[in-house]
């Protein structure tokens, strides 16, 4: 590990827990300290704390300066909370690039504060790496010429999600490790912007992009898989959808499911893993929930997940906002075992062996299609 930049996350937050679960995957850094806002309710805790999951082992402070001479690198990280850029972030930027930190910036900045910070960072001789926003894959190597659906030969998993807050990126996350740890060779299509610094590659610009019909979209995020088929020869394709899958009802729309109709027309997928919000589900609701995506988008959830997070339905109703109730991660297993009795296979992905038993279940899967060899 001696090489590796140690790094300071700020301000550390459930936006941030999943990376820290995998943080193998962030091959170059090493993370020394977590810093979060005083108000946050997080500092003195454990970071696990953050999306009540199991305890990670290291504890969160709310000491932004004198964290600083325990790293090489500061990464400023997006947040599920609102909080005031300029007043938290920016003059922490300025504080960590004077003292000589290299910048990583996975929070999504107007052009001109990005044109200020690199120019300060190039005065002080830091590097300054920026996240944000959309990764901008070249949309001119992608050339759609017919209306065609290119057939993906490589198996390929879908991560999708009943909404947002829904543990997917985790799903991700913890997919690409264990899968990896089986000796395959993974390509990946991630649901956040800084997947490339993870070591795979964000959901692609052009899906955001409005200058293009939905139809080109399609064929274009389908000759994008394709062209990652043909560069990275992988034994296995994941890849997570943003979003939900459809909306919650006419207030609270989820985008309408727009992303993962998409997806779902331009590849199709031979593994699905479908992750639900806390609720008090019965018995037949899986099946139910699984008919229902099979009329939406043509085909079935191989396994469900059980998020720890719950929609705030009276919030919603009394302010018009999107809200979430943390739940523990433990109760959340809990629950879990109350639906033995489903036909279906339910799991939480932050139990370690709920996590195991995903990609072991996703490969034997794949295996018994014969689409993919046994290692």
């Amino acid at each position: 590990m001696g090489n590796n930049e140690r790094l300071l996350i700020y301000p550390y937050n459930l936006q941030f827990s999943p990376v820290l679960r995998h943080k193998s995957l962030l091959k170059e850094y090493e993370i020394t300290c977590l810093v979060s806002p005083n108000g946050w309710g997080l500092t003195g805790k454990d970071a696990g704390i953050a999306d009540h999951g199991p305890d990670i082992g290291i504890i969160v402070s709310s000491d932004f300066v004198n964290s600083l001479d325990l790293c090489d690198t500061v990464m400023f990280s997006d947040s599920y909370f609102p909080f005031d850029f300029q007043k938290y972030v920016l003059s922490k930027i300025k504080l960590a690039i004077r003292a000589k930190k290299n910048i990583v910036c996975l929070i999504d900045l107007e052009s001109e504060v990005i044109k200020e910070l690199r120019s300060i960072c190039n005065y002080e001789g830091v590097k300054f790496t920026y996240y944000g926003g959309t990764q901008s894959l070249t949309d001119r190597e992608i050339i759609v010429d017919n209306e065609r659906i290119e057939e993906v030969n490589t198996p390929v998993i879908f991560v999708i999600g009943m909404g947002e807050r829904t543990n997917k990126f985790e799903i991700q996350l913890a997919l690409r490790e264990k899968i990896q740890s089986f000796g395959y060779k993974i390509s990946q299509v991630g649901t956040r912007p800084y997947c490339e610094m993870l070591g795979f590659h964000s959901f692609p610009s052009f899906m955001y992009n409005n200058n293009f019909s939905e139809v080109h979209k399609i064929l274009m995020f389908n000759r994008f898989i394709k062209m990652i088929e043909k560069v990275e020869e992988p034994d296995v394709i994941i890849i997570g959808i943003p979003g939900g899958i459809m909306p919650y009802n006419r207030q609270f729309t989820n985008n309408f499911g727009i992303f993962a109709y998409e997806v779902s027309q331009a590849v199709i997928p031979d593994f699905v893993i479908y992750s639900l919000l806390y609720e008090d589900y019965k018995v037949d609701a899986f099946e139910v929930l699984n008919n229902s995506l099979r009329f939406k988008l043509g085909f079935n959830a191989d396994l469900f997940n059980i998020a720890n997070s719950q929609f705030d339905w009276t919030q919603a109703y009394e302010e018009h906002i999107f809200s979430h109730i943390s739940i523990d991660s433990q109760a959340v297993s809990e629950k879990i075992m109350t639906h033995y009795q489903s036909r279906e296979t339910v799991l939480n992905v932050l139990n370690d062996g709920d996590a195991d038993m995903m990609a072991n279940y996703a490969i034997e899967k794949l295996c018994e299609y014969g689409n993919i060899e046994i290692v």
